[in-house]
C-alpha cells in the first residue's frame, strides 16, 4: 500500500539548520613544544640601539678615528695609524709614556740651542775647557760626541732625579683618579686655581707643545749630524 506523503514539520527544519550552521571540524591537539611559525613582536621590548658613527680623526680629516679615541682624554686627535691602542689600557699606557717623552723633549729642545750659545761663555768664566770646542760648537749628544767631557758628578744629579722620579713617594694632584703624568708637581699653585675646563685647556697645550718638541729635537739632531753646523748657526737664516 503506498504510503502517503506528509509535509516536515517547520520546527524540524529549523532543528537542522541550525544544527548545520553550528558545526565545526574537529581540531588538532596541541603538542608539546611546539611553536608557532609567526610571532607577534612584543611592542613593549627596547629596540636594540643603532650603530655609533664613526668620529672624523682630527689629525687626519679623510679618515676616521678608531672607535677607543672618542675624544675624551686630553690631546685626543683621532691619531692611530698603526691601530697601537687595542684596549683602554693599552691606551694609558701609551699616554704615560707620550707625556713623559713630551716632557724631556720639551726640555731638550729649550736646552740644546742654549747650550751651544752659552757653553764657551759659562766654560771662561769658570776657567775649564768648553765642551763646545770638542764639538764644533755643536751641542754634545751622541752623534756629535762631547759626552765624555761632560762632569761625572752632573750625571749623577741627573740619575738621582730620574731614580726620584720614577721610585719616590709621590702625592698626586688628582687624588681621586689617576692622571697620567701626574707627579704632583705645581709649585706655583697653578692647578689647584683652575676649574676643570680650564685643567683640560692646559693638558692640551702641554701635549701640543710636547709633541712640537718632539719633532724639533728630532730636527735639530739630523741637522748637525748631516750638516755638521750647529743649529744656531742655521736658525737665524730661516725665513720664519
Amino acid at each position: 500500500r503506498a504510503f502517503a506523503r506528509r509535509p516536515i514539520p517547520v520546527a524540524m527544519l529549523a532543528h537542522l539548520a541550525i544544527a548545520a550552521l553550528g558545526f565545526s571540524a574537529p581540531t588538532r591537539p596541541h603538542r608539546a613544544g611546539a611553536t608557532a611559525s609567526i610571532r607577534m613582536e612584543d611592542p613593549a621590548a627596547p629596540s636594540p640601539p643603532p650603530p655609533a658613527r664613526p668620529i672624523p680623526s682630527k689629525a687626519l680629516p679623510f679618515t676616521t678615528a678608531p672607535a677607543i679615541l672618542d675624544g675624551t682624554m686630553a690631546g685626543d686627535n683621532g691619531f692611530d695609524i698603526l691601530g697601537l691602542a687595542v684596549s683602554e689600557s693599552r691606551l694609558n699606557f701609551y699616554r704615560e709614556a707620550e707625556i713623559r717623552h713630551c716632557r724631556l723633549a720639551m726640555l731638550a729642545a729649550a736646552n740644546w740651542p742654549l747650550a751651544e750659545l752659552l757653553n764657551k761663555p759659562i766654560a771662561q768664566l769658570l776657567g775649564v775647557p768648553a765642551i763646545t770646542d770638542v764639538t764644533g760648537g755643536r751641542a754634545p749628544s751622541i752623534p756629535n760626541g762631547g759626552l765624555g767631557e761632560v762632569n761625572a758628578g752632573f750625571w749623577f744629579v741627573v740619575f738621582a732625579i730620574a731614580v726620584y722620579a720614577e721610585v719616590g713617594e709621590i702625592n698626586p694632584l688628582v687624588k681621586d683618579q689617576q692622571l697620567a703624568g701626574d707627579l704632583g708637581f705645581d709649585p706655583l699653585g697653578f692647578w689647584s686655581k683652575m676649574d676643570k675646563a680650564e685643567r683640560r685647556v692646559m693638558q692640551d697645550k702641554e701635549l701640543a707643545n710636547g709633541r712640537l718638541a718632539m719633532v724639533a729635537i728630532t730636527v735639530f739632531v739630523l741637522e748637525e749630524f748631516l750638516f755638521k753646523a750647529p743649529v744656531v748657526s742655521i736658525l737665524p737664516k730661516l725665513p720664519f
